[in-house]
């Protein structure tokens, strides 16, 4: 899937900004980062990350986006709360953007494992936790796009994982 160039349709899909996701991807290179929903303490992990690997992620010319399953009123001041509420956000409560990037949603079998529990319950001690909003099986990734198509991808494979971000690519 990487180097795969993107269907012109999910390029069409907007962030709350208006901008579409191919005017973000043709601009400069692209990191999106897709969420679980927003109640996960593994998302909030990766956020607190991202927050503060932010200022060097762009100063490499790379711009950052988030994608989630939430609505905009839901999302605007969860996304606020990490630092990063003025990013491009693509609200995707269908999970169209999250099909095509290929992010599976996670077995039910997961829930029952002490791993999940464990570390669950420890990120959730860090940095809180709250109801779920958006399919609480859907796995997480990020992505760097550019021009549109995916030049890098970090897929999780299991809801516990927190997953790293891609390197910011030369340009």
């Amino acid at each position: 899937m990487q180097g795969t160039l993107l269907d012109c349709r999910l390029l069409e899909q907007q962030a709350q900004t208006g901008e579409t996701l191919g005017a973000l991807s043709e601009r400069a290179p692209s990191m999106i980062v897709f969420t679980r929903h927003l109640g996960c303490p593994f998302c909030r992990e990766v956020l607190k990350i991202l927050a503060a690997r932010r200022a060097g992620i762009e100063a490499t010319g790379v711009q950052l986006a988030l994608v989630h399953m939430a609505t905009e009123t839901q999302a605007a001041p969860f996304f606020a709360s990490f630092g990063l509420g003025d990013l491009p956000r693509f609200s995707d409560p269908k999970r169209q953007l999250y099909r095509a990037f290929g992010l599976e949603r996670m077995r039910l079998i997961e829930f029952f494992t002490p791993r999940f529990w464990s570390k669950g319950v420890a990120l959730a001690q860090r940095h809180g936790m709250g109801l779920p909003v958006g399919d609480v099986f859907q796995l997480a990734g990020a992505f760097v796009i550019f021009q549109g198509r995916i030049v890098q991808a970090i897929r999780t494979t299991r809801s516990s994982e927190v997953h790293e971000l891609p390197k910011a690519p030369d340009r």
